[in-house]
């Protein structure tokens, strides 16, 4: 007869504050650091820098903050990458005319904003589906031969409201889950995931109800959120994890962003004729240099006709042979600049 064995209860070593969620400081507001928005999105910018198209859902009812989010994703993005990017916002008459609308886009890495595609199955037939598929298969080869870099973000109700085929996601984020999304969010995010999908669900409504939502930091001490000042809980599921995160409002994370607010359609706050003159007066030709370069980044090729195609030339060199920039910036003596603005902000820019 076997012996009995007393089983031992071995006592983690770990003190409890080492597995307190920790609170950290971003801006004057407070946070959990597991919550943090930027974390998510720079994972996007990793996968990005491997991939050619990156794609992104966003999904949530009306109004629960879809569009605010993807303009936070695009801001965090084009800040902390090292690829230059331009913003772009479409609808869906765009994404059902998918061909021609890549055909007005200059050759530059860019992130899409697609807003409120939910219905697009029940307003295309077969055939306009079918060629916005195949658009989105070739959408890196852009017009004029040039490979670029795309992140699409399609914003959208519910898990089944978009041909299955485009609501394949590198990346998901939800604003909300549905009371009759529970198999499909079972499908996506795994069964062992589900109970804190449930969780979000009671949470997100505390939150529109009572305008804060809380999270335990211990046992007994609980850690709130103000309803949208300036975060709304969210869940973001990367194909292997799902975690709860905030999401913040692209304004409160930087009330001033000119590329941002452009591709909103925002207008210039200043007197852009004397803001021009005054650059010109301290930069001489250097500033519009600027500006070309500036321009180029976001799609517009301003250079003369004998540059640009210089430059696609090169790039299908570059794709013909392997050559290395770093080769060439030293055969022609183009080593970095490492310089600091010098130029204080003054004139039009300090006026209220």
């Amino acid at each position: 007869m076997p012996v009995a064995q007393k089983l031992r209860v071995i006592k983690s070593k770990v003190p409890s504050s080492r597995l307190r969620p920790k609170v950290i400081k971003w801006k004057d507001t407070h946070i959990i650091r597991q919550h943090s928005f930027i974390a998510p999105v720079k994972e996007i910018i990793t996968w990005s820098e491997e991939l050619d198209v990156t794609r992104v859902g966003i999904i949530g009812d009306m109004n629960s903050g879809k569009t605010t989010m993807a303009n936070a994703i695009a801001h965090v993005i084009h800040k902390f990458s090292k690829v230059s990017w331009a913003i772009r916002h479409f609808d869906e008459d765009d994404l059902l005319d998918f061909e021609n609308t890549l055909a007005t886009l200059k050759p530059a890495n860019y992130i899409m904003i697609f807003d409120d595609v939910s219905f697009l199955s029940a307003k295309a037939n077969k055939k306009q589906l079918e060629a916005v598929k195949a658009a989105n298969t070739k959408i890196r080869h852009l017009p004029g031969g040039q490979d670029v870099k795309i992140i699409l973000i399609y914003n959208y109700h519910y898990n089944m409201g978009l041909d299955k085929f485009l609501r394949m996601a590198d990346f998901r984020f939800f604003t909300t889950v549905g009371s009759s999304e529970k198999d499909n969010m079972e499908k996506i995010v795994g069964t062992k995931n589900m109970k804190q999908v449930m969780a979000f669900q009671v949470m997100r409504t505390n939150a529109v109800v009572k305008k804060k939502f809380t999270f335990k930091l211990s046992k007994n001490e609980p850690f709130s959120y103000t309803w949208r000042k300036p975060f709304i809980p969210v869940l973001f599921y990367n194909q292997s994890s799902l975690r709860f995160i905030v999401s913040p409002t692209r304004e409160w994370m930087q009330p001033v962003c000119s590329d941002c607010a452009e591709s909103e359609g925002a207008e210039s706050e200043i007197n852009v004729d004397t803001f021009v003159d005054e650059s010109l007066a301290k930069f001489g030709g250097n500033f519009k240099v600027a500006v070309k370069l500036k321009l180029f980044t976001m799609g517009y090729a301003t250079h003369s006709r004998s540059v640009v195609q210089a430059l696609r030339y090169l790039e299908r060199a570059l794709e013909t042979k392997i050559i290395t920039m770093d080769d060439i910036s030293k055969r022609m003596d183009l080593p970095e600049t490492k310089t600091k603005l010098k130029k204080k902000l003054d004139g039009v820019l300090l006026e209220p």
